[in-house]
């Protein structure tokens, strides 16, 4: 559990590692590695089951894909240039909008250097977990760098996409715009039926040319839209953090990520429990957010006055039975209207299976749904605890109460044991 705990805290980093593209282009605060692998992961799950593909192994791809840049940092897709950008500004601001071609041997050769530092990287890190899930998330890794199998070619190709579409909202569609490289970059690899379909699902959306005869243009365009307003996570930090001071706090989207990874991590010593259940569920606990922003369990007690509400925060929240009841029936029926509102127009069954999930997760009214809300408390309890660490005046004591509260599972409890262990 030790070392499960530094594995934790190691790929935490991904929260703050800004990708190196947007970086260099000066967005100005650009979305963080773990919030890029939590769209991958969703983008995944939805086109996945369109293309009747294993979608427990595609979401664990796509959780696993960029663990290694905790040590090897953002090197795609610059990783051929970098070495040789302009040092002029407007000289580096031109050259950044264009796609950079390499003969076919420079570019297996760079290829190669950059895969073996990502897999020394990776290597590095899964010390520290066991010698099975060590080997399972190589393995899988590996599958996604090589695309052995055709989840590994899907979702390697998924990447690539999710990123186009972030380069489309970050810079537009102007003829000059810097996401125009990546239009090449995808069509370069995308040869997948259903995403080249998707692709032209991109096109129509975001410059309305409509191209010629392709299928399921309402399903795909549908599953556009989706991934578009659950990219609002990214930019959505957490509530809980914010009226506590933290500067630059985790969003909604890389906590959902944190939390995804901890149900692999720990579901899987759980036989009793349906893995790609439990992924999904993880993925899908907080989508209302995206219409009913983040909430925190003060946001009906907190006052104007700050010596009264800084007091306020120092304690957990304590209500009567029947105030819980009152306040979890509101918060039920605003979440789920606003998760209907999202999935609104997704297949039938894919709308059905996220609003169940989420049910269940709330309700806690299956194994999974109760196992998982019990990590959920402790990925924000470990957050608190290395803002803790990082501020002096901040305190995890409402996070311990509600820890102790409500953690009953053999698992959790030892790893709230390791935690107290680490931090104090």
């Amino acid at each position: 559990m030790k070392n499960i705990l530094n594995f934790l805290i190691e790929i935490s980093k991904l929260k703050e590692f800004p990708r190196t593209g947007w970086v260099l282009r000066k967005v100005k605060n650009p979305e963080t590695i773990a919030e890029h692998m939590f769209r991958v992961a969703m983008a995944n799950w939805v086109l996945g089951k369109e293309a009747n593909l294993k979608l427990r192994k595609i979401i664990e791809m796509s959780l696993f894909h960029d663990l290694c840049e905790v040590y090897a940092g953002d090197v795609t897709p610059f990783f051929y240039y970098i070495r040789n950008l302009p040092k002029n500004e407007n000289e580096r601001k031109e050259f950044l909008r264009k796609y950079v071609r390499l003969l076919k041997i420079a570019k297996e050769s760079r290829g190669k250097e950059k895969h073996n530092l990502e897999k020394k990287s990776l290597l590095k890190l899964l010390k520290l977990l066991g010698s099975n899930k060590r080997r399972e998330i190589f393995s899988l890794w590996s599958d996604f760098e090589k695309r052995f199998s055709k989840e590994g070619d899907f979702a390697r190709q998924v990447d690539k996409i999710e990123t186009l579409i972030q380069a489309i909202e970050y810079f537009g569609t102007g003829e000059k715009s810097p996401a125009n490289s990546w239009w090449e970059e995808s069509e370069e690899v995308t040869d997948h039926p259903l995403l080249l379909e998707f692709l032209k699902v991109i096109q129509k959306k975001f410059y309305g040319w409509t191209p010629e005869g392709y299928k399921k243009e309402k399903e795909l365009g549908n599953i556009l839209v989706f991934l578009l307003e659950v990219g609002k996570l990214k930019r959505m930090p957490r509530l809980y953090w914010l009226i506590r001071g933290v500067k630059k706090p985790e969003t909604v989207a890389s906590h959902i990520f944190t939390l995804s990874l901890m149900a692999w991590i720990f579901g899987r010593e759980k036989k009793e429990l349906d893995m790609e259940k439990l992924l999904k569920m993880a993925l899908c606990h907080e989508l209302s957010a995206v219409y009913t922003g983040d909430t925190t369990p003060y946001d009906r007690i907190l006052v104007e006055d700050k010596k009264e509400r800084k007091k306020v925060l120092e304690k957990m929240v304590h209500l009567s039975r029947k105030e819980k009841k009152w306040i979890f029936v509101e918060d039920y029926k605003t979440e789920k209207k606003a998760l209907e509102r999202l999935t609104s127009k997704l297949g039938s069954n894919l709308k059905k299976e996220i609003i169940q999930l989420w049910r269940e997760y709330r309700l806690r009214s299956t194994p999974e749904g109760r196992f998982l809300s019990q990590l959920n408390v402790l990925a924000v309890l470990l957050q608190g605890l290395l803002y803790e660490k990082k501020y002096k005046k901040f305190s995890t004591a409402p996070l311990w109460e509600l820890a102790f509260e409500i953690c009953d599972d053999p698992i959790t409890i030892q790893l709230m044991e390791e935690m107290k262990k680490k931090f104090y």
